[in-house]
C-alpha cells in the first residue's frame, strides 16, 4: 500500500469516525462509555 492510498484510507475512516461522532447520538454515547471504562480501569 503506497503513501497516497494509506493516507486516502486514513482520512475517510477519520471522516466517517467524526460524523458518527457527531450526527449518531448513541455511537456517541458508546464511545464515551467505552472510554470511560477504559480510563477508570487503568487509573492509578
Amino acid at each position: 500500500m503506497n503513501n497516497v492510498t494509506y493516507a486516502k484510507l486514513c482520512g475517510g475512516v477519520s471522516l466517517v469516525w467524526v460524523l458518527g461522532l457527531l450526527l449518531v447520538p448513541p455511537f456517541a454515547e458508546i464511545v464515551e462509555q467505552l472510554m470511560l471504562l477504559f480510563l477508570s480501569t487503568n487509573a492509578r
